[in-house]
């Protein structure tokens, strides 16, 4: 028997993309699950994906903190419980750093780090009941800085410390987990920057996945897995193994940090 059976996952931004895929590896193993998103029309074509059963969906903007309270409540209303809340919502965007205003940096903080913040709160208690799991979906840019990205970085930068504070002084029942991937293959990848950066008149680099940085794109099915096996293990960050030395080298001399990345940015 599978120890997600009988658990709830809940997965923000679950209705397309990798949200849906994460929501699918915890479904395959047993759990119930509960995909949010702005979209009923989406959600209701996402559910229609999965068998019969242990599968509900809930409209919410996760940007408007009411909106999530009453969602939380929901969940509860229909499951009642929550095992696992999946902060997976999120945008990326491309901008030169010195065209980028004030609302950008906003636009960014709202979707890709508030929104993780309200729904955390709104459900630290029904997590705490069940001993269960914070999954907020990061990235290498919650690590280090890349070209074309800075409000982007901004937020997930600071959802790596909101991640760490809740380790620090959340609740000691609930396991918080911080997911740091590079690039997710997507069926679009090729082209879905390309009219921001034909508009701000970027480089070519900038309309590749991870704007240009030279790291293989991860299969999200895979990255799913190692979500759920980090959640059984209570692990407390996961990121591609071969990342970790050179951010350990950033670490350890800045300086020598730059020099790599900008020798690593294709031109």
């Amino acid at each position: 028997m599978s120890q997600w059976n009988e658990k709830v996952v809940a997965v923000t931004g679950g209705s397309a993309g990798l949200g849906l895929t994460i929501a699918r590896s915890f479904y395959e193993r047993g759990a119930t699950i509960v995909l949010l998103a702005r979209s009923e029309e989406k959600l209701a074509q996402a559910k229609s994906t999965f068998a019969e059963g242990r599968v509900y969906t809930v409209t919410v903007d996760v940007t408007q903190e009411e909106n999530v309270k009453q969602a939380i409540a929901t969940i509860l209303e229909l499951t009642g419980r929550l095992d696992v809340l999946v902060n997976n919502v999120g945008k990326s965007d491309r901008i030169d750093l010195l065209k980028t205003g004030l609302s950008d940096y906003r636009e960014f903080m709202e979707i890709n780090f508030l929104s993780a913040v309200s729904c955390t709160y709104a459900a630290l208690d029904a997590l705490t009941k069940t001993s269960g799991h914070v999954v907020n979906i990061g990235s290498l840019s919650s690590k280090t800085a890349w070209p074309f990205l800075a409000p982007y970085t901004t937020s997930k930068f600071a959802l790596a410390a909101f991640t760490h504070h809740l380790r620090l002084e959340g609740p000691r029942q609930v396991h918080y987990l911080l997911v740091c991937p590079g690039p997710i293959k997507r069926d679009d990848a090729g082209a879905r920057y390309d009219k921001q950066a034909t508009e701000r008149g970027l480089s070519a680099a900038a309309r590749e996945p991870g704007a240009g940085a030279r790291v293989r794109a991860m299969d999200p099915k895979k990255l799913a897995e190692q979500i759920v096996i980090s959640c059984e293990k209570r692990k407390p960050e996961w990121m591609p193994f071969k990342y970790r030395l050179v951010l350990m080298l950033n670490s350890l001399s800045p300086r020598f940090g730059d020099w790599f990345l900008r020798k690593k940015m294709k031109k």
